[in-house]
């Protein structure tokens, strides 16, 4: 398969996709020199917590209710989400 077609590339393709999304209304961490995350992204969720009083896992939960699959929260970074998208699954 080429790499077009790898489940690597398309991990990659989505977590880029929601991280363009994304990046005007959140702080995305560890982007590279070009602004591209690799196969996950990781949002900083630690200003919910002092402006609004919302942890990380409510936001997490929060997700999950609405059919998200859970997040990664708190790793690496205490505070955040980790969001890895499955490369089995379209837009």
């Amino acid at each position: 398969a080429s790499i077009a077609t790898s489940g690597s590339y398309q991990a990659i393709l989505n977590a880029n996709y929601i991280k363009t999304r994304l990046k005007d209304h959140y702080n995305i961490l560890y982007t590279g020199t070009k602004g591209n995350v690799a196969h996950e992204m990781i949002l900083d969720c630690r200003d919910f917590k002092k402006t609004a009083e919302v942890e990380v896992a409510d936001i997490a939960k929060r997700l999950i209710d609405f059919g998200f699959h859970a997040p990664t929260v708190s790793f690496p970074v205490a505070g955040t989400l980790m969001i890895e998208p499955t490369e089995s699954e379209d837009k």
